[in-house]
Order: C-alpha cells, then sequence, then structure tokens
C-alpha cells in the first residue's frame, strides 16, 4: 500500500520517492515491527497468561522437567502471524501476487496451529465440551494424521496457486549446477512444492521446544531469505551470479525484514525463563512461509542449508521413529498425572526425540543448547550462501 500511496504522495513531495525502493521499505518495515512487538507481545502475554490460569495450564506429556512452564502462555505467534498478515499488504506492492499467497500461507497455517493450540488448552475442561470435540481436547490437540491432512490441502491450495500466479517456471535448480535443471512439469512441482511446505512446517514446530530455540534460529533463516530474495528479483545481481531471476521476488525481502523485527522482538520475551511461547499457531506459519519464500525465489536447496537445524531436528524424530519400529518388542504402561499410556519397548536411537531433548537428557542446560543450536544457524546460514556463487 506504501508503494502506490507514494506514487499519488511524491507529486506534491518529492522525497516521498524513496517508498519506490525495496531497502527503504525493508528497514521500515523491519523498525516499525519490532516496535510493534514490544509494545503487543507483552500485553497479550499478560492479559493471555490469565485465560492459561484459569483453565488449569497446559502440561507436556513426558517432560516433567518442563513442568515449570506450565502456566506460561503459550499462543504468542498469532503476534507475529497477524504482524506479517498486515505487514504484507502494508508494505509490500499490492500490484504483485506476493503479498496475497504470503498473508494466505500465514493465515491458512496459522489457523491448523491456533486450533491445535486451544485444544491442547481446552484438555482441563475437555468434559464440558461437545463431545467430538472434547476427544479432541482429552487427546491433546488434533490428531497427527488430522493435523497432517489439512496442512497438506493447504499446501497444495498454496503450491498450486504459486505455479498459476507467480512469474516462475517449474524446474528445480541445484547448486554447483550453473546450467542444469531438473524439469518436474506442473503437477510434479505441484506436489514437490505442497511437500517441501508441509516439510518445513513440521520441522519448524517440531523445534519449537526449549527458550527461544526456534525464534532464534528462524532468525537466521530470515537472514539469508532476505539477502536471497533481493538477489534473485534484481535482474543485474542474478545474470551475474547465474541463479535464476523472478521478476518483483525483492518484494519478499521486505517481508523477510518485517519478520526479523517482529521476531527479535518476540525473542526478547521468549529468551529462557520464556514470558510467552509461540505455540503451533507460530511455529507452523513461520515454516510454512520460510518454505513458501524458498519456492518463490528458486532457492529450496540454498534453504534446506540455512535451516540445517529445523531439517536435522525433524530428521531426529524420524530416524528416533524408524529404530523404534524396527526393534520394537512390546509395549509399557506408563501411568501419568492419573492418564495411562503406552510407550513401546525398543531400543532408541536418541535417548529422546527431537534432538534438543536428547540434548537435555545428556545434561546440557537449556541455555547451552539454544545458545549452541542459534550458533550452528548463522554458521549454516553463511556457509549457505556460498551456493549462490558455486554454480
Amino acid at each position: 500500500m506504501l508503494y502506490l500511496l507514494s506514487e499519488w504522495l511524491k507529486n506534491y513531495w518529492f522525497p516521498f520517492n524513496v517508498l519506490h525502493y525495496i531497502t527503504t521499505r525493508s528497514f521500515l518495515a523491519f523498525l516499525l515491527a519490532f516496535a510493534v512487538g514490544v509494545v503487543l507481545i507483552p500485553l497479550f502475554a499478560r492479559r493471555f497468561k490469565r485465560f492459561y490460569v484459569t483453565l488449569g495450564g497446559y502440561r507436556r506429556d513426558f517432560l516433567d522437567h518442563h513442568e515449570e512452564k506450565r502456566y506460561t502462555p503459550s499462543m504468542g505467534g498469532i503476534v507475529i502471524v497477524l504482524t506479517l498478515i498486515v505487514f504484507s499488504f502494508l508494505f509490500l506492492r499490492l500490484d504483485t501476487p506476493y503479498p496475497y499467497l504470503a498473508a494466505l500461507t500465514l493465515l491458512l497455517f496459522g489457523l491448523i496451529g491456533f486450533a491445535d493450540d486451544l485444544l491442547k488448552l481446552l484438555r482441563n475442561r475437555a468434559s464440558e465440551l461437545p463431545p467430538a470435540i472434547g476427544r479432541l481436547a482429552q487427546n491433546g490437540g488434533l490428531a497427527a494424521k488430522q493435523k497432517l491432512l489439512l496442512q497438506t490441502l493447504f499446501a497444495l491450495l498454496v503450491a498450486y496457486l504459486m505455479v498459476k500466479l507467480l512469474p516462475i517456471d517449474t524446474n528445480l535448480y541445484p547448486p554447483l549446477f550453473k546450467d542444469w535443471s531438473i524439469p518436474l512439469g506442473e503437477p510434479l512441482y505441484v506436489i514437490f512444492a505442497a511437500l517441501f511446505i508441509v516439510f518445513f512446517s513440521n520441522a519448524v514446530n517440531i523445534t519449537d521446544g526449549l527458550d527461544g530455540l526456534a525464534i532464534g534460529v528462524s532468525l537466521s533463516v530470515f537472514g539469508v531469505i532476505a539477502f536471497v530474495s533481493y538477489l534473485v528479483g534484481n535482474y543485474v545481481f542474478a545474470s551475474y551470479l547465474g541463479i535464476p531471476y523472478v521478476p518483483y521476488a525483492g518484494e519478499l525481502t521486505v517481508l523477510a525484514m518485517a519478520f526479523l523485527g517482529a521476531g527479535l522482538a518476540f525473542l526478547w520475551f521468549n529468551t529462557h525463563p520464556a514470558r510467552i511461547f509461540m505455540g503451533d499457531v507460530g511455529s507452523l506459519a513461520i515454516g510454512a512461509l520460510i518454505a513458501f519464500i524458498a519456492l518463490a525465489t528458486k532457492n529450496e536447496f540454498i534453504v534446506l542449508v540455512a535451516g540445517g537445524v529445523f531439517v536435522w531436528e525433524i530428521f531426529s524424530v524420524v530416524l528416533q521413529v524408524l529404530t523404534c519400529k524396527l526393534t520394537k518388542r512390546g509395549e509399557i504402561v506408563h501411568t501419568d498425572g492419573g492418564t495411562r499410556r503406552t510407550i513401546a519397548d525398543c531400543k532408541r536411537l536418541f535417548k529422546r526425540a527431537p534432538f534438543h531433548h536428547h540434548l537435555e537428557a545428556l545434561g546440557w542446560k537449556e541455555e547451552q543448547i539454544v545458545v549452541r543450536l542459534w550458533i550452528v544457524s548463522i554458521l549454516l546460514g553463511v556457509f549457505s550462501l556460498i551456493f549462490l556463487k558455486l554454480r
């Protein structure tokens, strides 16, 4: 909106023309998103904590050492998601499809997370809810299959709209190869894009288990995304580097910078000991947005490297599950707060999964794990940029 507004305002005062520049709008979006977050996040945390305490908080099964976090309000991702949606229309060019698709992606995956978070919170009041909703609440939220189904359907919709509305082809461009690409064709590319979105959405969600971990890693990934989006949307830079040029993709730099501002504000209150968690509403939406921008800029492989912490976290869960299934000997009944649960009796590759809980089981302190994984993520982000030139 500001871009179109500057078209009119520059006739009265020419300096308004600076709003045409992606860099100007990017830094304005960063600063304003940070300011909005610093004001709104603590207000949200205070008001939502009363709601949390009234409902009895949320206890994380099999994580007794996190019992002190029971009444820490979740769903802080609502502030991030709504800020990014508003900023998509405020700072991005409305004559391109990017703000609409970015907002749709955030909204759809945010809604899945919101429903899951709300059901978890209502667990202690499950008996007072309609039977179908009560069962979901009693089970601690949406079942994994239900969540995956919704994610897949929404991801297919976003992927299809991307192919139809964005100025991108349906090829994959592996790093290290300058003149070689993998042509998928429209149907296969839509499937690939949908799986990529679901993958990253779940990867960020799984990583969100310690104070400041997911948001801190996301900041380093979005730093890479902001830089890459600017290069991809600039014909001169894209031609020099031999990377695909995507018209107007530089607009996504503005959105990435807005996330950096909002994310830093959130980290201010999410760092240990956290005053608020982002919840599934934040992690699912952020992961989907990372994947959307990676696909829109044709840099899926670079984002996979930059987001290596997320990738390893989700693969640690996959490896743990596969190892357990292959070595399963039976089941053990576990009683937790009056609730009987069965645990597979099997060999495990990690003491716990995902990987950050494995490190906790090894005796690492929460702050050590988080800061060290931030460092790894920053190093991976820097390393990923090498592939811009190695083609």
